[in-house]
C-alpha cells in the first residue's frame, strides 16, 4: 500500500475552499477512487467522509477528508469514527454469526425456543432467520419509545414479545428499523453462558478480536475528540431536495397511524435522524442503528468474513447460509415499511436484480439512512466501507458513495 502525497497537493490547488482537505492512502492503479472521493468532499456535498476498501487482504484504498463539525473547523482524519446507523444491522449479523457459529442458536430454530415470550400473537413458528431477515412482522411496536427508556432492553424486549405483528410473518419483510437489533440481543442474552447483551458480546467477540474501533454502546473512556458529528435533514428536505427516496415512502414517514411512520418515527417524531447523534444515544449500543464506527474498522471487521469468517471463528456451514442468503419472503420482496423491493439476509442485505452492490451475489452488507454502505464479497475478496456524516436522501446508491465504488471497481476490473 503506497500514501498518494500528489492528493493533499490536488485538493489544494483545486478546492474553492483551501483549507478543505482530503488525505490517505491508494495502492498503485487504484487513484480514480482517490479522484472519485476528492470529487465528493470539494463538491460541498458531502461535509465529511472516510472510505478503506480491502482486496484479497491488501489495503487498496484508504481515505478520508472534510470535516467532522458543520463549524468546520475540526478536519475528518483517518481513524475518526461516526454513528453509522442502519450500518450497525450488519455489524448485528455479524454477532449473530458468531452465535450460530458457537452453536447458541441456528437460523432455523424457532425464536420462540429460545424466548417464549416472543410467541404470542402466532409468532410462535418465526424462525431465527426470519426474524433476523426482517420477516417477523416486528418492525413497529406500541411501546412508547424516548432517548430517556431506549437503553432499557429488558422492558423493550418484553413489548416486542407482546406485539401484534404487523403483517404476517414470513409473507414480507420490513425495515425493522430499531427491533432487530433488540430481537437478536435477546437471543444472545438467552444463549449465552455468560448471558450477555448484544453490546458486550459484540466487543468481547467481533471487534475485540479484530482490534477495532467498532463499537455498540461508545466507552466513557473514547477520544470523544475523534468523533465526526452527524449534519442530518429535516422532514421538509426529503420534499424539497427529494432524490432517490420513492415518493411512497417520503409521505407515509410524515402521517401518523402507517406502518412507515410507527417505525421510523419511534422515538423520534418528525425530528430525523440528526437527533440521534447524542451522547444519550452513543452510549446505549443500540444493535440496529447505534453502532459507532470507522471506515478502517469497518472494512477490517467485513474483511474477516470476506477472508472466510476463521478469525472469529465462523463455521463454513454459516458462512455458506450468509453467502446463500436466507429466503425470500413468501409474498415477493417489497419492503413493507420502505415501500421498495429490498432483500434482508441475516442482519445483512444481499445483492437482488433492483440492487446489485458488488460484482457477485455472494456479497452481504449494509446500508444506511444518508448514504453509507458497508459489505464483503467473498468471492471476489472485497470489504468495502464508505460513511459520511452529511445524510443525503437517496433510496439506495448514494451518488457520492456510488462514485467512489464504481471508480474502484473499474480499477479492479483494470487490476485483473
Amino acid at each position: 500500500m503506497q500514501q498518494d502525497s500528489r492528493l493533499h497537493k490536488q485538493v489544494g490547488s483545486q478546492s474553492s475552499a483551501p483549507e478543505a482537505l482530503t488525505g490517505g492512502y491508494v495502492a498503485e492503479g487504484f487513484e480514480p477512487v482517490a479522484h472519485a472521493f476528492q470529487a465528493a468532499i470539494l463538491s460541498g456535498e458531502a461535509l465529511g467522509a472516510a472510505c478503506t476498501i480491502i482486496h484479497r487482504g491488501e489495503t487498496v484504498v484508504d481515505l478520508h477528508g472534510g470535516w467532522k463539525d458543520t463549524a468546520r473547523e475540526h478536519k475528518w482524519v483517518g481513524d475518526d469514527i461516526a454513528l453509522v446507523y442502519s450500518l450497525s444491522k450488519g455489524l448485528t449479523g455479524m454477532a449473530a454469526a458468531v452465535a450460530v457459529s458457537r452453536g447458541l442458536f441456528s437460523y432455523d430454530e424457532p425464536v420462540a425456543d429460545i424466548w417464549p415470550e416472543f410467541a404470542a400473537h402466532g409468532k410462535d413458528a418465526v424462525t431465527v432467520g426470519e426474524a433476523l431477515s426482517e420477516q417477523a412482522g416486528v418492525a413497529a411496536i406500541d411501546y412508547k419509545l424516548t432517548l430517556e427508556n431506549i437503553g432499557d432492553e429488558a422492558a423493550i424486549c418484553d413489548a416486542i414479545a407482546r406485539q401484534k405483528p404487523n403483517w404476517a410473518p414470513g409473507d414480507y419483510a420490513g425495515n425493522h428499523a430499531y427491533t432487530l437489533g433488540w430481537i437478536a440481543s435477546e437471543m444472545i442474552h438467552r444463549r449465552d453462558p455468560q448471558g450477555r447483551r448484544l453490546p458486550q458480546f459484540f466487543a468481547e467477540e467481533v471487534a475485540g478480536p479484530l482490534g477495532q474501533d467498532v463499537f455498540f454502546g461508545l466507552p466513557e473512556s473514547f477520544d470523544r475528540d475523534r468523533i465526526a458529528r452527524i449534519k442530518g435533514f429535516g422532514m421538509p428536505d426529503l420534499f424539497i431536495n427529494h432524490t432517490t427516496m420513492p415518493w411512497a415512502l417520503t409521505f407515509k414517514m410524515c402521517l401518523p397511524g402507517t406502518l412507515a411512520f410507527r417505525t421510523l418515527n419511534n422515538p423520534l417524531i418528525l425530528q430525523g435522524p440528526e437527533a440521534l447523534d447524542s451522547e444519550g444515544f452513543w452510549r446505549v449500543g443500540q444493535g440496529a442503528a447505534g453502532g459507532m464506527a470507522s471506515a478502517r474498522g469497518l472494512a477490517t471487521l467485513y474483511n474477516a468474513f470476506a477472508e472466510g469468517g476463521e478469525k472469529l471463528g465462523i463455521t463454513p456451514e454459516v458462512m455458506a447460509d450468509l453467502i446463500k442468503g436466507h429466503h425470500y419472503p413468501r409474498k415477493g420482496l417489497k419492503d413493507k415499511v420502505l415501500t421498495a423491493d429490498m432483500y434482508y439476509s441475516h442482519c445483512f442485505e444481499k445483492p437482488f436484480s433492483a440492487w446489485e452492490f458488488a460484482r457477485t451475489r455472494s456479497a452481504f452488507g449494509s446500508f444506511a439512512v444518508g448514504g453509507s454502505l458497508a459489505f464483503c464479497d467473498p468471492e471476489d475478496g472485497v470489504a468495502y466501507a464508505w460513511i459520511t456524516n452529511q445524510l443525503g436522501t437517496a433510496k439506495w446508491d448514494d451518488a457520492r458513495e456510488k462514485l467512489v465504488r464504481d471508480a474502484f471497481y473499474a480499477c479492479l476490473e483494470n487490476r485483473s
